[in-house]
């Protein structure tokens, strides 16, 4: 059997650790490690999970020894990942099911017209097998790091997958093309079982993943499914605590009493809502299919047991004029939630939006848009700061606004402007 190791550059992301399990279940000597520094083994699984890391990681990638394989959120666009990384393979899609044949490849025991959901250079080009999701949920447990305890991702050691796919219209988001429409659950035994492990090697808080929360159980995308959900919450609970759990992201068309009353029972009380603008033009051009007046019901809603409640924003999406950016700000004052998150729009591989900026003239993307006020590179910039700004004054319970606090906004806004830029140009690049 073969020395793999299995490496995240800055988290241990669940994904990786679900890929390790399978490899130690296959009989396989398995490393798993946060950062590249010293990597080497016959075969390396690489886990990416941002368009960016392409680029910050090239170099260190390109240096690796052993058959490398690239997996993760970058895989939806093989062609980008091989324009950046020389590397062996991509694995697209969901990959535990492919881990098998890509041993099999690296052992030189079949070609890689044989691995499905494989992609690899062939020629001038880049070949890409047919992948479908994985046929099941079933799985084995990951194989947990020692250091998991310390890991602390938006307040959590670990999220767990309880479910895939989403048939919501998100533009925005790779969920629907990475995993499938069809929602898929895992047995709650299963969930419970995992969590245990975790648990047991360290891990203290813990969220569930999978996008929106209450899709759990459920089979259709409006039909949510309150026992499942709560028999979900009340599995989770008894092993981690209820102060260690959370639901982060729920939409906000996607919860009733049943739901937020399983959520006040069993979790550390808090919902997270993706809101993203208070404007209905904006909120149709990201197919959102929610309204304004239905985030403020879901916020009343939440708070009427007793939930915090925070909310994601999304500003500088293409076409956004300024009255749509009023309109975020007065919906985020009216609601006064407890915690605020403001992102700068970010095209990705794979969705309507990544598409969207690859033709779209700079002048008429807020991203390369020149701000009138000299301190910010572009308009997307300067409205993302003033939303963050402002939240801390709309929130449930007012923060003062120190000169440390301004330079951390700022700080976070340019670091996002960077980002964006970068990952709108490799999008181009390819397209």
């Amino acid at each position: 059997m073969s020395h793999v190791t299995v490496v995240t550059p800055e988290h241990y992301n669940y994904g990786s650790m679900v890929i390790a399990g399978v490899l130690r279940d296959l009989g396989h000597h398995v490393e798993i490690r946060k950062g590249f520094e010293g990597v080497g083994s016959e075969v390396v699984f690489i886990s990416l999970q941002s368009t960016i890391h392409l680029l910050r990681y090239r170099e260190i990638i390109n240096r690796m020894e052993g058959f490398r394989v690239v997996g993760g959120p970058v895989s939806i666009d093989p062609e980008m990942v091989f324009r950046y990384l020389d590397v062996d393979l991509v694995i697209q899609g969901e990959g535990e099911d492919k881990v098998e044949g890509v041993m099999e490849l690296a052992a030189g025991r079949c070609r890689p017209e044989d691995v499905p959901g494989a992609a690899f250079r062939s020629g001038d080009g880049v070949f890409m097998n047919p992948t479908s999701p994985c046929p099941s949920m079933g799985r084995p447990l990951p194989l947990v790091p020692r250091d998991i305890g310390r890991e602390n991702i938006r307040g959590a050691s670990v999220y767990i997958e309880t479910h895939r796919g989403c048939p919501g219209n998100c533009t925005f988001c790779q969920v629907p093309e990475f995993f499938g429409r069809n929602v898929r659950s895992r047995p709650v035994e299963d969930i419970v079982a995992e969590v245990r492990e975790f648990r047991k090697s360290g891990a203290r808080r813990f969220a569930i993943s999978g996008g929106t929360g209450t899709l759990y159980g459920s089979s259709k995308f409006r039909g949510i499914d309150g026992e499942a959900f709560r028999t979900l919450l009340r599995g989770i609970s008894e092993v981690t605590g209820r102060r260690n759990l959370t639901v982060p992201d729920i939409r906000v068309d996607m919860v009733n009493p049943e739901v937020l009353e399983a959520i006040s029972e069993y979790t550390n009380g808090w919902v997270f809502y993706g809101i993203e603008s208070g404007s209905r033009r904006i909120l149709r051009r990201m197919k959102k299919g929610i309204s304004p007046d239905q985030v403020v019901d879901a916020v009343e809603l939440a708070r009427e047991y007793g939930l915090k409640v925070a909310g994601s924003f999304i500003v500088g999406y293409p076409s956004e004029e300024e009255d749509d950016y009023r309109e975020t700000l007065e919906l985020a004052d009216e609601l006064m939630l407890d915690d605020y998150f403001v992102s700068i729009a970010e095209p990705l591989p794979g969705t309507e939006l990544g598409e969207e900026v690859v033709d779209l003239p700079p002048e008429e993307n807020p991203v390369f848009m020149k701000s009138e006020n000299r301190r910010f590179e572009s308009v997307a910039e300067e409205r993302a700061f003033n939303l963050l700004l402002e939240s801390y004054v709309f929130r449930s319970v007012p923060v003062p606004v120190t000169s440390q606090l301004l330079k951390s906004i700022f700080d976070e806004v340019r670091s996002q402007q960077e980002h964006i830029k970068t990952v709108t140009g490799m999008l181009q690049d390819i397209g």
